[in-house]
């Protein structure tokens, strides 16, 4: 087993959708219209609709705005970073314009269509590796 998270979202089949296609990951349980889980080789996604209610009330711009008031940050370990950014875009989020590397790996920030801030992580390009070892 690998590691799960959930997201509460507005939106459930755009959002999941978004998962699916960015990050291969797989449909393995869902309730039309309240919940679907996604599985990769690595881990677990819930995805759970919030009460219709509330859903009325959360605005969701496009493209998505930045949600800055959750103090959690899901990764995403990707082939390339720069690759990645691509996907992201087709499929209705949006990264930061800059990378940066930290033990060995290149980062970037991305919002999905709601504005849930996650991150996808790469292994350094070898010339960002040789530039940051030391002699």
């Amino acid at each position: 087993m690998g590691c799960a998270a959930t997201i509460y979202v507005s939106r459930l089949d755009r959002t999941a959708a978004f998962y699916r296609r960015c990050f291969d990951m797989e449909v393995v349980d869902a309730v039309d219209g309240d919940y679907q889980v996604l599985e990769s080789s690595s881990w677990t996604l819930a995805l759970v609709q919030v009460p219709a209610d509330l859903a009325r009330s959360i605005v969701i711009s496009d493209p998505p705005r930045r949600r800055h008031d959750t103090p959690i940050k899901l990764a995403f370990d990707v082939p390339s970073v720069a690759s990645h950014r691509k996907v992201i875009a087709q499929c209705g989020g949006r990264t930061d314009d800059t990378d940066w590397d930290f033990r060995g790996l290149r980062h970037c920030d991305f919002v999905d269509p709601e504005g849930n801030v996650g991150q996808l992580r790469a292994p350094c390009p070898v010339d960002a590796q040789s530039a940051h070892s030391s002699p």
